[in-house]
């Protein structure tokens, strides 16, 4: 028998933050939006996202990434976070370079509130497949 399929309605506002969360902030004469890394940016800068992975992944066992983490990995690699600052802010690489203290810290958390899904997503896949590996090739400690 037949049935009648409701046609979808429209995502709510909630929705559309989780698809494609965004963080509007105020920082010194500017009003800067901070958004998440699209596909393409990510293959765009994959060098970048890979050296902040690389780092979150060498430092965490079981995925959890506190804040020290964070701005470890940020400090190793000073680039990588600029440029990723500046392309998730659409701003330049100067003006993020400009920022105070208080601002560059800002942004900087603004950032990682805004992008966390799409750098833990991949710092638990790298630690899936090194579990995976670990395991193939009998690294894994079995019990007597």
């Amino acid at each position: 028998m037949a049935r009648k399929i409701k046609p979808r309605t429209p995502p709510v506002a909630d929705e559309l933050a989780v698809l494609q969360p965004t963080s509007t902030l105020p920082l010194g004469d500017r009003t800067v939006i901070v958004r998440e890394l699209g596909f393409f940016e990510s293959l765009r800068l994959h060098e970048s996202v890979a050296a902040l992975v690389g780092d979150l992944v060498a430092l965490t066992e079981d995925g959890s990434v506190d804040l020290s983490r964070l701005h470890r990995v940020c400090a190793l690699h000073p680039d990588a976070t600029v440029e990723l600052l500046a392309q998730t802010s659409d701003q330049s690489v100067e003006w993020v370079h400009s920022l105070n203290a208080a601002h560059g810290d800002l942004l900087l958390m603004t950032f990682w509130a805004v992008n966390a899904d799409f750098f833990l997503q991949r710092v638990f896949s790298a630690l899936e497949l090194q579990r995976q590996g670990a395991a193939a090739n009998g690294l894994e400690s079995s019990p007597l």
